[in-house]
């Protein structure tokens, strides 16, 4: 029985491989969101940044150190000082020979000690702006972060989109060439009866070898295609991707019933950068400021001092020692220095405001440039879709006709061109069709949103 279920469990391994590798668009973006390596590298670029506010917070908190250390003197300091003790005996016991300096050898073989010092910001405006710069310098990775998901899906999906309609493609053009092997094996057979001429003959299978290499140099674009989502996603390159059909008759009528959304320029992660930026601009100002403020700090140090001959006895002694030092350091001239970088910042500020509206002007004139074109390539697919049905229907009614001896093969020929050309055409409006409505997403910030 065990043998029997690991024969089951083998037979079907390949097609359980097989499913795994085919994603839907969806899939692709939750893997891609875990694996595009730009997107894992903006994501430690955040970690890096919440790690920097935690150690700005902690210089903000109090500064505790502890010290110690033990000495040996090996030679101890000697000093040179005048002969004092000669001119301080009376008169009559001084020694007229005695030397104008005295030598005096100072320290003991051991010194020892330990101590802790505290030290703490009691007002420093400077760092607590710092602080303000760089929580909103976190509020801009953050929203980084978000752009380049953004981004992400965005380029994800053009890449999908683009690989279901090259295959969707291939699939026409496969059709295509059955229908033109099916003729070939019919005038081949006539050929012989003398029904249909040699040139004929010919004319189908130059026409048949055009397709086949079109053929092929869209199956080249497909792998180059496959090969450049696979990057996008951080998928192995090694591994085969497969992706789901497309389905030309639901995307259109997911198409069709968009419903435009409320521009907001608040939802997209570039006008929130700028505006964070502006923030920045702003912090920058005044911490310029602050430098010309008090910066009022609170220290304090106890130690206990040792030193003696020896660590016992009457030469050992112990020093204990503490003070603590409240201070204030206040800027009086910088050299007008401070006042440059005042009016610097200020003309900073000036700029950050242009910019801001000039990227107002650029995201709603980019809403609004999106929107044109995916109403005009809606209208454009629609009567690409008619016009492939149209030479379609056509051609089935020449092939028809030509196999009743109605139609020449010029009719046919030409035919089988324009059904060709129709369903490329159609084709290429899908695919623009579907970038104009991925630009629309990314336009009004609703890219996450992304369900076709």
């Amino acid at each position: 029985m065990k043998k029997r279920f690991l024969l089951i469990f083998l037979l079907f391994l390949p097609a359980m491989a097989f499913c795994q590798t085919t994603f839907t668009l969806k899939q692709c973006l939750d893997y891609a969101d875990e694996n595009n390596r730009k997107l894992q590298k903006d994501k430690l670029g955040l970690e890096t940044s919440r790690l920097e506010r935690k150690e700005l917070v902690g210089s903000l908190l109090p500064q505790v150190s502890a010290s110690g250390g033990i000495t040996y003197n090996i030679e101890k300091t000697t000093f040179a000082m005048p002969n004092f003790m000669n001119s301080m005996l009376p008169p009559a016991m001084q020694d007229p020979n005695a030397p104008r300096y005295m030598t005096v050898t100072m320290g003991m073989d051991y010194a020892a000690n330990w101590g802790a010092a505290l030290s703490q910001q009691i007002l420093n405006f400077s760092l607590f702006n710092a602080l303000a710069i760089v929580k909103s310098t976190n509020k801009m990775t953050e929203l980084s972060v978000e752009e380049s998901r953004s981004d992400m899906i965005a380029q994800t999906a053009s890449l999908y989109y683009n690989i279901q309609i090259l295959e969707y493609a291939l699939i026409q053009f496969d059709a295509t060439l059955e229908i033109m092997d099916s003729l070939l094996t019919i005038m081949e057979v006539n050929e012989e009866v003398g029904m249909v001429r040699q040139v004929d003959v010919g004319r189908v299978t130059v026409q048949k070898f055009n397709l086949e290499t079109e053929r092929t140099s869209i199956k080249q674009a497909l792998e180059i295609q496959k090969n450049l989502l696979k990057l996008q996603m951080g998928f192995p390159m090694s591994d085969s991707i497969q992706l789901t059909e497309l389905d030309t008759r639901s995307i259109e009528e997911q198409l069709h019933s968009i419903r435009y959304s409320f521009f907001n320029l608040s939802d997209l992660p570039a006008y929130r950068i700028m505006e964070q930026q502006n923030t920045l601009a702003e912090l920058n100002l005044r911490g310029a400021k602050s430098q010309n403020l008090p910066v009022i700090t609170l220290t304090a140090n106890w130690s206990m001092n040792y030193m003696g001959d020896d660590f016992s006895g009457e030469t050992f002694n112990r020093f204990p020692m503490s003070m603590v030092s409240l201070n204030m350091r206040l800027p009086l001239f910088t050299g007008m220095s401070g006042n440059a970088r005042i009016r610097k910042a200020k003309v900073e500020i000036m700029k950050s405001h242009q910019d801001r509206q000039q990227m107002e002007q650029a995201l709603a004139m980019g809403y609004s440039n999106a929107r044109i074109q995916l109403d005009k390539n809606l209208q454009t697919i629609e009567s690409q879709r008619k016009n492939m049905d149209l030479a379609r229907e056509v051609f089935e009614i020449t092939r028809s006709n030509y196999s009743e001896g109605i139609s020449s093969l010029s009719d046919l020929l030409n035919t089988s061109a324009s059904l060709i050309q129709a369903q490329m055409n159609y084709v290429n409006a899908l695919n623009n069709c579907m970038k104009a409505y991925i630009d629309l997403k990314r336009a009004d910030g609703t890219i996450n949103e992304l369900n076709l």
